[in-house]
């Protein structure tokens, strides 16, 4: 991540965002490398190769699904909080924490945990406006 820069950072964070919020699957996979993966402890199924990331869970289906992406750091890598729209509450709230690996400027690994309890710790707010 050094190697890039922070700006080059900050860019790479709000065309994935951007992309994710959109539903540009096209976009996401050009950003992941070749051999990437995608896990979500503790469910024992993971992915991995753009292919196989291409049909999980984590790329967008049709229209956009009503996500919205927050940008933080977890353990020294990038990471986004995942928001989801509840149309009761008339607010986003938080469903998982995307940890992200690189190698360069390439996504190598996603890792979603489920848990949104854990946002305060990350400076995530519990909830996003509509």
């Amino acid at each position: 991540m050094r190697s890039l820069g922070d700006n080059r950072l900050r860019d790479l964070v709000q065309r994935l965002t951007d992309a994710l919020e959109a539903g540009q699957v096209e976009v996401i996979v050009a950003m992941l490398a070749e051999d990437a993966t995608f896990a979500m402890p503790p469910y024992p199924g993971w992915y991995r190769g753009r292919g196989a990331l291409s049909k999980s869970w984590l790329m967008p289906s049709g229209p956009p699904a009503g996500l919205r992406y927050v940008p933080t750091r977890a353990n020294g890598q990038l990471a986004l909080g995942a928001y989801k729209l509840d149309p009761q509450q008339g607010s986003y709230l938080p469903v998982a924490l995307d940890v992200l690996s690189l190698r360069g400027a390439r996504i190598t690994a996603i890792t979603a945990f489920r848990t949104p309890q854990v946002f305060p710790r990350f400076g995530l707010p519990g909830k996003l406006p509509q």
